[in-house]
């Protein structure tokens, strides 16, 4: 009889098997997971939230940063970092720079464009042998060799003086004036805007007018070279033109030098400055330090 029941087993009862085997393990299944592992305790993480919250600054300022950068990106590519610059320093010396260069593009009366002549900004966190120096179309910040962080504005105004002088202002001219070099190169075309600049206190590069005095230039370090004296007065006027106004009542050479920059920026400046003239003959070694 035992045979006779095996053999009468059919497909519906193998179904019926199967199903059953199946309820009997899920129904294990769910008992191990609900009651066989415990359920960790530990279901958001604080710890990295309030992280966060306590020492926010470098996030935000990568954030504000790129915020910043996003309506004005073909200036900020120009920025290229080196050495070590914290986000902080990043955010800071990206929103001087976009202040800067913008105000010179808004305001420049002559001379090619400022954005498209301007192509490079290095940003050095590391110690440099100066703290800027430019060509015509490049910048270089070295930030280790400021005397303070503060110094990043007026060294910045003063190099993109350079930058304005030897790629912004240029002649139509084919014929060159040989007076006058960028880094020992004749390029200046005689009708160049710059070279009458230069006139104000001097016979050629090397050589000042023989009536130069030291109250005719903006600073020391601006009768170094006509190159420096540019961008001396460029960084005074820009940002202590009220200094520069009083300068300018001592001497007619000061006069023109000051017109100068007031008719190339529609007498238009970053801020006025508060410095007073110590006294008439008296010039800053560096205008960038005022």
């Amino acid at each position: 009889m035992g045979k006779s029941n095996f053999f009468n087993f059919t497909l519906s009862d193998l179904w019926k098997l199967i199903g059953l085997t199946l309820i009997c393990f899920l129904a294990l299944h769910l008992y191990f997971w609900k009651f066989g592992a415990q359920e960790s305790m530990i279901q958001v993480d604080y710890f990295t939230q309030e992280e966060k919250a306590e020492h926010p600054s470098a996030e935000l300022s990568s954030s504000k940063r790129d915020q910043l950068c996003l309506s004005q990106p073909s200036l900020c590519e120009k920025i290229v970092r080196s050495g070590t610059v914290s986000e902080e320093e990043k955010l800071d010396y990206t929103t001087q720079y976009l202040k800067i260069i913008n105000f010179l593009d808004q305001h420049l009366q002559r001379g090619e464009d400022i954005k498209k002549a301007f192509q490079t900004l290095i940003i050095n966190g590391e110690k440099g042998k100066r703290r800027g120096g430019a060509t015509w179309k490049r910048i270089t910040m070295n930030l280790a060799s400021l005397g303070d962080p503060s110094e990043f504005w007026g060294v910045l105004t003063h190099e993109f003086g350079h930058i304005v002088d030897l790629g912004v202002l240029q002649g139509l001219s084919r014929t060159q004036n040989g007076n006058y070099t960028e880094f020992g190169k004749i390029k200046f075309a005689i009708d160049d805007p710059s070279l009458e600049y230069y006139r104000y206190s001097r016979e050629n590069e090397t050589i000042r007018s023989a009536t130069a005095k030291k109250k005719d230039f903006c600073s020391g370090y601006g009768m170094t070279n006509p190159f420096e004296d540019f961008a001396e007065c460029h960084n005074l006027f820009l940002n202590n033109k009220k200094l520069f106004k009083a300068m300018a009542g001592e001497t007619p050479v000061m006069k023109n030098k000051y017109n100068y920059f007031a008719n190339l920026f529609n007498n238009q400046v970053l801020q006025l400055g508060d410095q007073e003239l110590l006294y008439k003959e008296w010039r800053p070694w560096d205008t960038t330090v005022i």
